[in-house]
């Protein structure tokens, strides 16, 4: 895969990323108990660390994600939007501390549920998956990539969040089974 490649999936995967988070501390009951993504979780963390706090409340929030996915779809060879593999990671972190970057998800965190919603529909075109609880499995990692499986990611979430239900999408190596 191309650096220019690897880097807009990574911004993609980054964002997403961001708008789920973000709304996994907004909803009631929460999906994570954190509140690093709210305008007093970010002023919290700013005091303790300054010059990065939208670095350190992603990583926090991701973290709790992260956690929280591998509770419910267990862990293996199986990936989810909050753990991917290796070299979609490294690309990951390597543009959070971006100052572009940065700026927007201030920004988009900092906007309401209502806005955060409309960003992930806009992810999903438009288009929900079915209303499910728990683990859904959406094919092979390495499918990941292409446009309809990511825009499928986006639409679970979107689902999921407009319904009140907790869906936990994720991938398999090729040629594994769920």
């Amino acid at each position: 895969m191309s650096s220019l490649t690897e880097g807009q999936h990574a911004r993609q995967y980054l964002l997403l990323r961001t708008i789920i988070a973000a709304l996994g501390e907004r909803v009631t009951p929460p999906w994570w108990k954190t509140q690093f993504l709210t305008d007093v979780g970010l002023r919290t963390v700013a005091r303790v660390f300054p010059r990065t706090p939208i670095c350190v409340a992603l990583d926090s929030a991701f973290a709790a994600a992260r956690l929280e996915h591998d509770r419910r779809i267990g862990l293996g060879k199986r990936y989810h939007l909050f753990h991917l593999p290796d070299d979609v990671e490294r690309a990951i972190q390597g543009v959070i501390p971006e100052a572009t970057f940065a700026a927007h998800a201030t920004t988009l965190v900092a906007s309401g549920a209502n806005e955060l919603m409309h960003r992930l529909a806009s992810i999903a075109s438009g288009s929900k998956g079915p209303t499910v609880d728990g683990p859904i499995w959406l094919g092979s990692i390495a499918r990941t990539t292409g446009s309809p499986n990511f825009t499928a990611l986006a639409a679970h979430y979107w689902s999921s969040f407009d319904s009140g239900r907790r869906v936990f999408p994720y991938f398999t190596e090729p040629g594994q089974r769920p």
